[in-house]
């Protein structure tokens, strides 16, 4: 057994949406980046590479690469699943913390916990 830890952090900004876990939740400010800016779901992608011995979501999926221009970051997930259990490796639980003063999470959570199984199938 294996066990990861991935952190990510973001600006807020106005003008993006904020994404978390694949859900857009409603707020006046976004989460800049690359990609959408789902720092829930690059902090998982961070914990399982890392877990897996298998880098980190700046080496599969650089912001230098326009590929990954305002994508979907649970493509980011799905598309390193296959490549963990490939290497031998299955997920068996994901516990992630999100800290922030507002807006208010608890409606969304299952929601970003279904979003991420689905992506990690």
């Amino acid at each position: 057994m294996r066990v990861g830890m991935g952190i990510d952090v973001h600006a807020l900004v106005e003008g993006r949406s904020l994404i978390l876990g694949g859900v857009t939740v409603p707020h006046s400010l976004g989460l800049s980046g690359h990609s959408d800016g789902d720092v829930l779901t690059h902090a998982v992608v961070d914990a399982l590479l890392g877990a897996a011995g298998m880098g980190d979501i700046g080496g599969r999926f650089p912001s230098s690469d326009d590929t990954y221009k305002n994508a979907d970051s649970l493509t980011f997930l799905s598309g390193i699943a296959p490549e963990i259990a490939a290497a031998g490796w299955s997920v068996q639980n994901v516990d992630a913390t999100i800290i922030a003063q507002r807006p208010t999470l608890s409606p969304f959570v299952k929601e970003m916990g279904a979003n991420m199984a689905a992506a990690l199938s």
